[in-house]
C-alpha cells in the first residue's frame, strides 16, 4: 500500500491547506508539460495526483487512514510482511474484483466472451447454442437475445 502522506511529503496530521500546497508544489515540480517526454516524471506526476485526490476528500482519506493504520498492525505482527492488499498484489492480468470467486482472466478474453455468449466473436462460431436459445420462453421482458444476434451477424 502507497504511503499517500509520504509521496506528498506531509505529516499525517496536516490539514487540508497543507496537503493542497504540497500537491500543488509538486504537481508543478512533474507536470508532464514542464517534461516533455519523461517518462518519469510522468508517473511520478500521476503519482502525486492519486494522492492528492485521495487525501483532499474526508471520506477517501478517513477509510485510507484506517486501512494504512490497520496494515501496519499487521506488519509488525507478520514480521514486516506485508498482507497483499493494494496493487502490487495483483500477479499478470488475472484480476479480482471483490468477490474472490468472480475472477477475469483479461488473457483469454475470447474464452470468457464465449462462454458468456455462447459464440465466438472472431469466427462467429456458435459454441454454446443453450446461450443464443431466445429467451422469449421464460418470461424476461429484458431479452435482447434477438437484437443482439441481429447486430453481431448471427444468422439461425
Amino acid at each position: 500500500m502507497n504511503d499517500w502522506y509520504k509521496i506528498l511529503g506531509t505529516a499525517r496530521d496536516a490539514d487540508e491547506a497543507q496537503i493542497k500546497a504540497a500537491y500543488r508544489k509538486l504537481a508543478k515540480k512533474y507536470h508532464p508539460d514542464a517534461h516533455p517526454g519523461d517518462k518519469e516524471c510522468e508517473a511520478r506526476f500521476r503519482e502525486i495526483t492519486e494522492a492528492y485526490t485521495i487525501l483532499s476528500d474526508p471520506a477517501k482519506r478517513k477509510k485510507y487512514d484506517e486501512e494504512f493504520s490497520s496494515q501496519a498492525g499487521q506488519q509488525k505482527t507478520n514480521g514486516g510482511k506485508s498482507g497483499g492488499m493494494g496493487r502490487e498484489s495483483r500477479q499478470g492480468t488475472k484480476a479480482s474484483f471483490g468477490n474472490e470467486g468472480a475472477k477475469v482472466d483479461f488473457e483469454n478474453i475470447s474464452r470468457n466472451f464465449e462462454q458468456f455468449f455462447g459464440f465466438n466473436p472472431q469466427t462467429k462460431d456458435v459454441v454454446n447454442p443453450e446461450k443464443l436459445k431466445s429467451r422469449a420462453n421464460a418470461g424476461n421482458p429484458l431479452d435482447t437475445t434477438n437484437l443482439f444476434e441481429a447486430f453481431m451477424g448471427i444468422k439461425r
